[in-house]
C-alpha cells in the first residue's frame, strides 16, 4: 500500500511541474516573486499542500480494490488534487448562505 502513495506523490509532482511550467509562462518568470506572484513562501506551502492532498487521496484508495497498479496509483496522485479541488466547489455550493448577508442599503429580504 505505501508503494502506491509513493506512486501517488510522484503523479502529484508531474502534476505541480505542469502548474509550474503554465504559472511561468502565464507570468513570463518565476511565478513566485512579487509583484505578479505571491512570494516564495505561499508558493512552497501550497506545493507541500497539493503533494499532501495527492499522497492522502492515493494512500486512501489504496486500501480498496481501485489501486491495482503503480501506473494507476500515478494517474490517482496526478489528478487528485484537481478533483478535491471540483468536490469541494460543489459541496461548498450546497451550503446555505451566510445570515448576515444583507442587500445593500442595509435592508434585509422580505
Amino acid at each position: 500500500m505505501w508503494q502506491y502513495a509513493l506512486w501517488g506523490l510522484v503523479g502529484a509532482a508531474a502534476n505541480v511541474g505542469v502548474v509550474f511550467l503554465e504559472a511561468s509562462t502565464r507570468v513570463k518568470g518565476w511565478p513566485w516573486q512579487s509583484p505578479k506572484g505571491p512570494g516564495g513562501g505561499v508558493y512552497a506551502v501550497s506545493i507541500f499542500i497539493h503533494l499532501g492532498i495527492a499522497t492522502a487521496t492515493t494512500a486512501a484508495l489504496a486500501t480498496t480494490t481501485i489501486i491495482v497498479s503503480n501506473f494507476v496509483a500515478f494517474g490517482i496522485g496526478a489528478a487528485a488534487p484537481v478533483v478535491v479541488k471540483k468536490m469541494a466547489r460543489y459541496a461548498e455550493s450546497l451550503l446555505p448562505a451566510a445570515e448576515d448577508d444583507e442587500k445593500p442599503g442595509g435592508g434585509h429580504d422580505s
